[in-house]
């Protein structure tokens, strides 16, 4: 009976190294879950990023087409094929918010209040351009470009997921077109 008991024991000196073994696998398998867990967040995030972005871009571009089919008289007025850069200053307009102006200096104030807007830090480093849309006299070009800091910044899945940019314009930025006929 004696010797029984120390086969026992010998048998459970051996065993005691085996449950720190299963404890640290279980943690290494842990901290790999939550490393992807991580990176599923970080990434989720990015692409929140770039669908704020595209968001506030078009609500932007729907707010200077919503002024223009308001002001059909002088939709023409509205384009700019040549938008000014952001190192100029706008041009000095009417401000039709506290007086009566002609259809003219409507769509120059509008044009003015919008794009302040669109370079004023609601799209990071955003640019317009109105045009008229080719090959029609009724539709206009609304132009929108911005930086993008999210998922879309990778060139390679910018060109999978395609694009209104022009052929060599760097992967950080995002451009839209949006036609509109007022």
């Amino acid at each position: 009976m004696r010797l029984k008991l120390n086969t026992q024991l010998v048998g459970r000196r051996h065993a005691t190294g085996v449950t720190l073994i299963e404890v640290l696998v279980t943690m290494v398998i842990v901290a790999v879950g939550l490393l992807g867990l991580a990176g599923m967040q970080v990434r989720g995030l990015s692409m929140q990023k770039d669908a704020h972005g595209r968001a506030i871009a078009t609500q932007l571009a729907l707010d200077i087409a919503d002024r223009m089919r308001s002001n059909t008289g002088a939709a023409a007025t509205y384009a700019f094929g040549n938008a000014y850069s952001t190192t100029d200053t706008a041009p000095t307009v009417t401000d039709c918010s506290v007086g009566v102006c002609t259809a003219i200096q409507q769509a120059q104030y509008d044009f003015e209040s919008w794009f302040a807007r669109v370079r004023g830090g609601a799209l990071p480093s955003g640019w317009a351009q109105i045009v008229q849309a080719p090959g029609s006299t009724t539709a206009w070009d609304i132009k929108m470009m911005w930086v993008e800091t999210g998922l879309r910044q990778n060139v390679n899945l910018r060109t999978a997921l395609g694009t209104a940019c022009p052929n060599g314009t760097p992967p950080e930025v995002e451009c839209i077109v949006v036609r509109v006929w007022p």
